[in-house]
Formats: C-alpha cells, sequence, structure tokens
C-alpha cells in the first residue's frame, strides 16, 4: 500500500501549492506547507490558525483599528475594587498564563474518526471530484490532469490509484460521510475549490453543495474562496 499523506502532498506541490493566495505556495501557507513535507494532521492544524488570523485581518480592514476603552479616573473614583480570589485563596499568588491561545485539538481528535491514511485519500478524492464536478472527464482531460502531474514523481501504485478515481469518482455523499470536524472541512473544501478553476455553473453547484454538506456556512466558504 502507498503513503497517502505522501501521494496527497505530492499532488498539492504539483497541482495546488504553486498557486498564489493565502492557500497556495510557500512552506510558510497552508497547501504549500503540506507540499513540502508537512503531515496532514499538521497542515489541519496550521490550517485552523491561519484561518482565524487571517479571518482577523480581514475583520480588522473592514471594521478599522479597535480603540481601546478609557483609563480609569485617577484615583480610583467611580471604580470598585477587584473581588477576592475564589476559595479563601487572598495573598497566594496565581501561576501566570501559559503563552499562546487555546491549544489545538489532539491528532485524535481531528477528522472524525477517520485515522490519517483514510483522511489523506478522502482529501485526494475530493480533488479528483472537484475536477469531475462540470461533467464526465474525457481521455484529452485525464492526460492533461496526468500532465500536471509529471513532476510529482508517481510510483506505478500511486498512478494506478489515481487512475481509478479519475475513472471512478466519488460521489459528495460518500466524500463528506463522517466528516463532521469544522477544521477538517474546511481544509477539504480549501483543496476542492483550489484543485479547479470554477468557470462553469456545474462547478459552482458542486461547490456550493460540498459547503453545504460539510456544514460550512456561506461566509466562511466565500471567505476561504477569497485567499486563494
Amino acid at each position: 500500500m502507498f503513503n497517502a499523506e505522501k501521494l496527497l502532498g505530492k499532488i498539492v506541490g504539483e497541482v495546488v501549492g504553486k498557486g498564489s493566495g493565502s492557500w497556495g505556495s510557500g512552506k510558510k501557507s497552508v497547501l504549500g506547507g503540506l507540499g513540502s513535507g508537512s503531515g496532514l494532521m499538521t497542515m489541519i492544524g496550521l490550517g485552523v490558525g491561519a484561518f482565524e488570523i487571517l479571518k482577523q485581518q480581514q475583520e480588522q480592514k473592514r471594521t478599522g483599528p479597535s480603540t481601546s476603552p478609557p483609563p480609569p479616573p485617577p484615583g480610583g473614583f467611580g471604580t470598585s475594587p477587584p473581588p477576592p480570589p475564589p476559595g479563601g485563596m487572598q495573598g497566594v499568588p496565581q501561576p501566570p498564563p501559559v503563552p499562546g491561545s487555546v491549544p489545538s485539538p489532539p491528532p485524535a481528535a481531528i477528522g472524525s474518526g477517520l485515522d490519517a491514511t483514510e483522511l489523506a485519500i478522502r482529501m485526494i478524492q475530493v480533488m479528483v471530484a472537484a475536477a469531475h464536478a462540470d461533467g464526465v472527464m474525457d481521455a484529452e482531460e485525464e492526460r492533461a490532469v496526468l500532465d500536471r502531474l509529471r513532476g510529482a514523481d508517481l510510483s506505478q501504485e500511486e498512478r494506478l490509484f489515481l487512475l481509478n478515481e479519475l475513472h471512478q469518482p466519488k460521489s459528495l455523499v460518500a466524500l463528506t460521510d463522517g466528516i463532521g470536524d469544522p477544521a477538517v472541512a474546511k481544509t477539504m473544501y480549501m483543496l476542492a475549490f483550489a484543485a479547479i478553476e470554477v468557470d462553469t455553473g456545474a462547478e459552482r453547484a458542486w461547490l456550493d453543495e460540498l459547503a453545504s454538506r460539510l456544514g460550512i456556512s456561506s461566509e466562511v466558504q466565500a471567505f476561504i474562496e477569497e485567499q486563494r
């Protein structure tokens, strides 16, 4: 059995990772990181953090810089003393907060019951299915897809797997079955959108249904697409 995570990295590196945008090229980007050798779970974790940072930056551009509340008047007039710590712990120094934000969920919690191999295969399958979104893929389109992967140095087993998927793309029901984690859902949609140029109504409808089945709101869907 081939290594599904490595194959996903090869595909992203050749097909998606060379693109532009926040999700595209470069080791520090989300998809570029996978193409550069980061594991799938690491990429999903990085994607969650990058998504939140980018969303905050976009909201700040819309609303302008936030202003801090005015300082309290001198002498403490009009203010109340802070309440004592619970449990009678007055005078006992409290440990400082741990630097950084809320810790990321452990790998076992990511993927909604799918292990890393199953999840990597699902990510490959959603990219292949996206290529079929505008109808049946003919021999010329199939050859074009394989030509884009020529630099990925695919093994015979990897090539046969991709050919099988190209001939029998999975349905949206099969692709989204068991995907309940929001981080995984965002990553799956990100890969599907980045794998194609959306220039037909059929492709647009397919992506909208994918987002709906993954539980991705229209606001989040639009935000992901803006980062390409």
